[in-house]
């Protein structure tokens, strides 16, 4: 896969420009603040639909400006195309494919497969569980439309019933029926989006653990280990049981979105323990080897965005 040419238009700190690429490796030099990651930030945004670096898209917008646009003109080996977007504030976001408006943003992603590598990767490392599931998320939604599918109906159904517990602890009544509902809804989701996160860890360790070893020079050895309540419970049966500590909490407090990723390195959690050099390792290993998944997954080669990685 590879762009050929990128227009932006009001993104970031870029008012208008054009860029035409004429190599498959281009390499972006330039004074500190001078746009290098914003640039690359954008062809992110053409191939996953948002910024790898915020989820507000009007903090995107050029100072003063109310709308962005972005273009890019892709070779995929088999086909030519061109990709749109186009934003504006207090409007819906619009993607095109060669004119044609996508009727969901869900049914572009993975279009375009894209890798990027950047210093807040660290997060994934050092940062919450949501942080872990996020990037287990993305992943598998560029190789898996289904799954994309099922992660955002689950957490629709999530908020609906989070919703709910909120209005039965102000009310003082429940409605077991509603509730039985939502219960199913989400443990049908809920069972899907686990097999899929067990069977991509299950692909990836391997692949990951011999170029981590490889990075070290075979001194070290890597462990990551998927870390899910399912793996123990029945997703309907933790949501029935839990229904007395989900009323006091107001919210669910069961299911895949507690679901974390384990890192470490010679049996010590890399988190508390590891240096600098073994988590950068780390952090590169897992993206190159999700670059490789997705080509031997979908036989296209993704798009690696590499921000200031040494």
């Amino acid at each position: 896969m590879y762009l050929k040419k990128l227009k932006l238009l009001n993104y970031k700190n870029y008012r208008n420009i054009e860029i035409v690429f004429d190599h498959p490796f281009i390499l972006i030099n330039g004074d500190n603040g001078a746009g290098k990651t914003n640039l690359i930030d954008a062809v992110h945004y053409l191939c996953i639909c948002k910024s790898y670096f915020t989820r507000q898209d009007d903090v995107i917008v050029h100072h003063k400006e109310n709308f962005f646009r972005l273009d890019g003109d892709f070779d995929s080996g088999e086909e030519n195309f061109s990709i749109t977007c186009k934003y504006q504030k207090d409007k819906k976001k619009e993607f095109f494919k060669n004119d044609l408006l996508y009727d969901k943003l869900s049914e572009h992603v993975g279009l375009i497969p894209v890798v990027m590598i950047a210093p807040g990767d660290i997060e994934i490392i050092n940062g919450g569980s949501e942080e872990r599931r996020r990037f287990i998320d993305a992943a598998i939604a560029q190789i898996d439309h289904a799954y994309l599918r099922f992660v955002i109906e689950y957490n629709k159904i999530l908020a609906q019933r989070n919703s709910l517990l909120k209005q039965f602890y102000l009310n003082g009544r429940n409605d077991d029926t509603l509730m039985n509902v939502l219960n199913n809804q989400l443990a049908e989701r809920g069972n899907k989006i686990y097999a899929r996160r067990k069977k991509f860890i299950d692909d990836f360790k391997a692949d990951f653990i011999t170029l981590y070893k490889l990075f070290s020079s075979d001194a070290e050895h890597p462990d990551l280990k998927y870390e899910s309540q399912l793996t123990e419970h029945d997703h309907l049966n933790l949501l029935l049981h839990s229904k007395k500590q989900d009323a006091e909490s107001q919210r669910t407090t069961f299911g895949i979105h507690k679901d974390d990723l384990k890192f470490s390195v010679d049996s010590f959690a890399l988190k508390e323990s590891g240096s600098q050099g073994q988590i950068k390792s780390f952090l590169i290993a897992l993206k190159l080897v999700l670059a490789k998944m997705m080509y031997n997954t979908t036989q296209k080669k993704p798009i690696l965005l590499l921000d200031d990685v040494f």
